[in-house]
C-alpha cells in the first residue's frame, strides 16, 4: 500500500484574477477596507453581507457573514498580513466551519494598479486552495463579487 504524507500531499494551487474598475485606486482600496462599503458588495450576487466587519491594519481581522436569499451564512474570517494604501491589501482567507472552527488557511493578495482616465487594474492572487474543486468554487465566486464591487462603484 502507497502512503502519502501530509507533506507529499500539499498543493499550492491558485488562482489569479484581473478586473479594471472605472474607478481610482484610492476608491477600489477603500472599497476593500471600509466596513460601511463592505456591507454593500463583500458578496456573490445574489448574497448580502450586512455584518461585515473589518479592521484593516495589519494583524487587524475581518469577518464576512455572507447570507444567500434562503438564509443560509457562509462566513469568511482572516487577518490582514499587508495594508498599503492604494496600492496592496493582503489578508489571510478562511472558511468558518459549521463547529466554529476555522477552515483550510489560503490567502488573497491584492494589488491595484492606477490607469488612464482614473481607473484601476486589480490583480487577484489567491494560494494555498486546497484542491481543484475548490479553485473553481472561489473563481465563480470571486468573479460574482468583482460584478458587485464594479456595481458598487459605478452606483
Amino acid at each position: 500500500m502507497n502512503v502519502m504524507t501530509r507533506e507529499e500531499n500539499k498543493t499550492n494551487i491558485q488562482l489569479e484574477l484581473v478586473r479594471e474598475f472605472d474607478a481610482s485606486p484610492e476608491e477600489v482600496f477603500k472599497a476593500w477596507t471600509d466596513p460601511v462599503a463592505l456591507k454593500a458588495w463583500m458578496a456573490p450576487e445574489g448574497m448580502t453581507c450586512p455584518d461585515a466587519e473589518a479592521n484593516a491594519i495589519v494583524e487587524g481581522s475581518y469577518k464576512f457573514p455572507m447570507v444567500s436569499s434562503n438564509g443560509e451564512v457562509d462566513t469568511a474570517v482572516g487577518h490582514y498580513t499587508c495594508v498599503e494604501a492604494p496600492c496592496k491589501l493582503a489578508f489571510s482567507w478562511s472558511w468558518l466551519q459549521e463547529d466554529g472552527s476555522v477552515g483550510h488557511p489560503m490567502h488573497v493578495t491584492l494589488e491595484f494598479e492606477r490607469l488612464p482616465d482614473n481607473r484601476t487594474r486589480m490583480k487577484m492572487l489567491h494560494i494555498n486552495l486546497a484542491d481543484q474543486e475548490l479553485k473553481e468554487r472561489h473563481t465563480s465566486g470571486w468573479e460574482s463579487c468583482f460584478n458587485c464591487l464594479d456595481s458598487y462603484l459605478t452606483s
